[in-house]
């Protein structure tokens, strides 16, 4: 009985040390690179259970496939125009060639170091041909990240080809100032946004001046239409009204020239009007013959 308990510990010791030496485990997401003597000799990429030889035979190193994310730290870059600035880039990457990654970087600390020393170089060189109003400015027409974002995912991309690794983009998180910088770019903002409203304000006026002109010729225009008309209807009526009279004083001619004498008289004499005529005088001659009222 003893000697099966001992049997049967045996084995189980035997089957794990089997596992623990002679196996791997590779997860999702990961790869395993078998190193004999310090050699790679087999890379592993599919995940599930591998055997392999035991240790000093054979070494499993795992290395992260994933799509990873390195964020140095801000770094303080100059421009063309000699001002400083203050990035801090982000940078998406993938092990590709785990064999050529540990020959190259060795590990995940080198391989940091090796990006971001190469970040840092290719945005200094990009920044020190573009101006400060190309990465900080009020008029999205003058910016120029999207392109510089470009241009560094394409020089990292091509730079990493020999270690191994494949960048997915790079860009720039955040943009700071220093603090001798802040007040001159805040006020070149302040004045940039004063000269968009001035043009504003200028093309508002404009605007206003040819509404009010066309406001002005259309309304003498009508009232130059409503006169016209006004004046032929005007002329119209007293022609009509002439004519109506011309009719009227065919009728008796004579109670005509007696009724044109009478408003002669209305407008020469007055309440203290004195005239001395001669009792022949023709403006009297109404007045003594008693016109149509003697007859």
């Amino acid at each position: 009985m003893k000697t099966g308990w001992i049997l049967t510990a045996s084995m189980i010791i035997a089957v794990t040390a089997f596992f623990l030496l002679c196996t791997t485990i590779v997860t999702q997401g990961w790869m395993t690179v078998i190193m004999s003597f310090g050699k790679p000799v087999n890379v592993i990429q599919e995940p599930g259970l591998h055997f392999k030889l035991p240790y000093p035979f054979n070494k499993a190193m795992k290395i992260d496939a994933r799509l990873t994310m390195l964020e140095p730290r801000p770094s303080e870059f100059l421009t063309a125009d000699k001002k400083n600035l203050i990035l801090e880039n982000s940078l998406c990457y993938r092990i590709t060639d785990p064999v050529l990654y540990m020959k190259t970087v060795r590990d995940q600390l080198g391989l940091e170091v090796r990006l971001t020393d190469l970040l840092s170089s290719h945005t200094g060189l990009l920044l020190g041909v573009k101006e400060l109003s190309n990465i900080v400015n009020v008029d999205t027409s003058r910016l120029r990240l999207t392109e510089l974002n470009e241009e560094l995912t394409r020089l990292m991309k091509k730079d990493c080809e020999d270690l191994g690794i494949n960048i997915e983009s790079v860009f720039i998180k955040s943009i700071m100032l220093p603090a001798q910088n802040k007040l001159a770019v805040y006020d070149r903002m302040r004045a940039e946004r004063d000269r968009i409203a001035k043009r504003y304000l200028a093309e508002g006026e404009e605007k206003a001046l040819e509404i009010r002109a066309e406001a002005d010729r259309t309304a003498r225009t009508l009232l130059a239409e409503s006169q016209k008309q006004s004046t032929i209807i005007v002329g119209e009526a007293e022609a009509e009204a002439m004519k109506i009279y011309g009719e009227a004083y065919k009728q008796n001619l004579e109670f005509y020239t007696f009724l044109k004498s009478l408003e002669t008289y209305e407008k020469m004499f007055g309440a203290k009007t004195v005239i001395v005529l001669d009792e022949k005088s023709p403006i009297l001659k109404t007045l003594y013959s008693g016109g149509i009222i003697g007859r």
